[in-house]
């Protein structure tokens, strides 16, 4: 298990017959030094077990294997998973799984293994969004998460709420608490993308930042960030009569003319409970965790 520098990656992907594809992200993470800077920040979670996404050719696999920690690496492309399992053979803390990483029953690994994982490893930037709604969905049984994803969705996520951040960091703030722990450059993959990462963790293990329904809440954030430029009062009008808004504006005590994004968690939730209280059927309309707008 050696050390990969550029011309290895080309050779090695090749007799792979592997291309990397934009429609799976394989940007591969092939700088050793930002590779253990990882492997250092996950484990330093102590959790019982890492689920590395997306290993790629295992230059974070390897750094975790060197440190005996329980790794259970899932792989979306077979042959990469196949090569993998060779590569890693001789590390018996080391699992490798061919799959869809959006299909991994984290709930068993945890139970397996005696206790909460941390999730590591470098996301596609294709389905960063689908994943990271994935690793919330599943915080019951996740410690934290330790991740490089592309620079402008952790600044978002980091940002959030406010009029720098997204919806979908609204829905990961929501739950886990985020710190940005430094930027990775474009240089530090093969092949080389056109922007900058960051390498950036969530925790969980505390309280959720809102009283109301997961329904209400985040019907009311998705109608606040898909409308970014309209005033409260008029973004809440996708999916409220507008009676119904200067009722829930007036009770919840917030300026209809302030626009969404500038709303902390108080204020988000105090429009929830009174969206809420308006005894409407969000689920299946809006979805409690689904997190997703135009502006995700």
């Amino acid at each position: 298990m050696t050390e990969l520098d550029r011309a290895q990656v080309r050779r090695q992907l090749a007799a792979l017959e592997v291309r990397p594809s934009k429609r799976l992200g394989q940007n591969f993470l092939i700088d050793p030094t930002v590779a253990q800077r990882v492997a250092d920040e996950a484990n330093r979670e102590s959790a019982c077990c890492l689920v590395e996404i997306g290993p790629g050719l295992g230059s974070i696999t390897r750094c975790l294997c060197r440190s005996g920690v329980a790794v259970v690496a899932v792989e979306v492309d077979r042959r990469l998973a196949e090569h993998l399992a060779e590569e890693f053979a001789d590390c018996p803390s080391v699992e490798i799984r061919a799959q869809d990483v959006l299909t991994v029953d984290l709930d068993e690994i945890a139970a397996r293994h005696g206790g909460s994982v941390t999730v590591v490893g470098s996301i596609p930037y294709s389905i960063t969004a689908p994943i990271l709604k994935w690793i919330v969905s599943h915080r019951a049984g996740i410690r934290s998460a330790v991740l490089v994803t592309q620079r402008e969705v952790a600044d978002k996520i980091a940002a959030s709420p406010g009029k720098d951040g997204s919806s979908l960091g609204v829905y990961v703030q929501a739950y886990a608490d985020v710190a940005v722990i430094g930027r990775v450059p474009r240089g530090a993959f093969f092949p080389v993308p056109e922007v900058d990462s960051s390498l950036w963790s969530l925790r969980f293990g505390r309280p959720q930042r809102f009283t109301a329904s997961g329904d209400a809440f985040f019907a009311v954030v998705r109608a606040l960030y898909g409308s970014r430029r309209k005033a409260a009062r008029n973004a809440l009008r996708r999916f409220l009569p507008a009676e119904d808004v200067d009722r829930v504006l007036e009770a919840a005590k917030v300026a209809g003319i302030v626009r969404g994004e500038t709303l902390g968690f108080p204020e988000l939730d105090a429009v929830a409970r009174e969206v809420e209280a308006l005894d409407r059927v969000w689920s299946g309309t809006f979805g409690a965790e689904s997190g997703e707008t135009s502006d995700s």
